[in-house]
């Protein structure tokens, strides 16, 4: 049996919270509505899973969490909230440096960084900060970049629908430009979709998702996939590609704080017997463990990625 991969989903970006009272708070004030919840006692951990799924949202109401673009996934880890020692790498730090952010696309620009900083949430950037007065990056309970961007070019007045938002892209800082975007085309079965050149800067970015679940590219505006969920932002620093050795930190190391991005599968089988055959590395194979459920593969800069079953796709031994 073959897998499909134009039925591929980013389904979610995990990150360790430290207390999440705090930090489902926060995302619930940005609009996210919490979707699951997996309370894990044994192994003292609880995930929650929150996503856009109001009416004006692009992928609504879902059955099956597994059967969304970008789903956030929230560990928490018992005891963490009171222990004055356990803190989060937001992975913008040296020499913890990987992931960067998650962002959310927004209808009103402006009026959304008022109500962020009204509600006494503070910025790593604000929009009149800096040069680039288009964007603005917000800062979560732990100190994670939640960057602000606009959609569509409009004129849209003086207040904002959080329930209108998108979960727009998680970007990850990669070593080698070419060796990722092979990986993530050519293993992942992703596309990319944008690539924006900052030669001035010496960086480039390049975001690449699964086209099938989001809406057709808009041309002729500043960021043509800011509508879309599910985005994977790949950020290369010129130069990186000639150093020795890992570059970046994958937040599974110590000290802990990202932890990995997710695809939803049609047949997790079928997609891990693939992966096997293409030669991916594996960091857990579905055999592996006590969950025979979900596998893990490894990224050219050792990022985790997780394979789920869609349950929506779940096929059964009568079809």
């Amino acid at each position: 049996m073959s897998s499909d991969l134009s039925t591929y989903k980013l389904n979610h970006t995990m990150i360790r919270v430290k207390d999440p009272k705090r930090s489902v708070e926060f995302y619930q004030f940005l609009g996210l509505t919490l979707v699951n919840k997996l309370d894990m006692p044994e192994a003292k951990f609880c995930n929650y899973f929150l996503a856009y799924t109001g009416p004006k949202s692009l992928q609504g109401e879902c059955k099956y969490w597994t059967d969304r673009n970008a789903v956030l996934e929230l560990t928490h880890n018992y005891g963490t909230e009171n222990d004055p020692n356990y803190s989060i790498v937001n992975g913008n730090t040296e020499p913890y440096r990987g992931f960067g952010h998650l962002a959310i696309s927004v209808d009103n620009i402006e009026a959304a960084c008022k109500r962020i900083e009204d509600a006494g949430y503070p910025f790593q950037k604000k929009l009149t900060e800096g040069r680039m007065k288009h964007i603005a990056f917000a800062k979560d309970p732990d100190g994670y970049w939640v960057e602000i961007i606009r959609r569509g070019d409009e004129d849209m007045g003086t207040t904002t629908d959080p329930s209108s938002y998108r979960l727009n892209h998680t970007m990850l800082r990669v070593k080698s430009a070419e060796e990722s975007l092979k990986f993530y085309q050519e293993k992942l079965g992703m596309t990319l979709v944008r690539t924006a050149e900052n030669p001035d800067n010496k960086f480039n970015l390049y975001f690449l998702g699964y086209p099938g679940a989001n809406p057709k590219i808009q041309e002729g505006v500043r960021n043509p996939v800011a509508e879309w969920e599910g985005l994977l932002e790949l950020t290369w620093n010129y130069g990186t590609e000639k150093q020795e050795g890992p570059v970046y930190h994958n937040g599974n190391a110590e000290p802990q704080g990202f932890g990995h991005i997710c695809i939803s599968v049609d047949d997790i089988q079928a997609a891990c017997d693939r992966f096997e055959s293409l030669k991916v590395d594996f960091k857990k194979r579905l055999a592996d463990g006590r969950m025979n459920n979900i596998a893990f593969l490894l990224d050219p800069d050792g990022y985790w990625i997780e394979v789920v079953q869609n349950d929506k796709l779940k096929r059964t031994s009568n079809v």
